[in-house]
């Protein structure tokens, strides 16, 4: 457990940036928005049947 800790206070700044670069990467992808300018392939019909797919692919412009 000491050395964990002496880890994490030894890469505290590298652990916070990290963090912040994470929350904001789910923040983006909660919100709807995405870190790209990505264009659907797919229509969402969620009267479909359930497959174990994803439900929208994206492609890169």
């Amino acid at each position: 457990m000491d050395k964990i800790l002496d880890f994490m206070r030894g890469n505290a700044l590298s652990l916070v940036i990290g963090a912040l670069f994470y929350a904001l990467f789910l923040y983006y992808n909660t919100s709807g928005s995405q870190l790209c300018d990505c264009e659907s392939t797919e229509n969402y019909r969620p009267s479909s049947s359930n497959s174990r797919g994803a439900v929208n692919r994206f492609y890169h412009k």
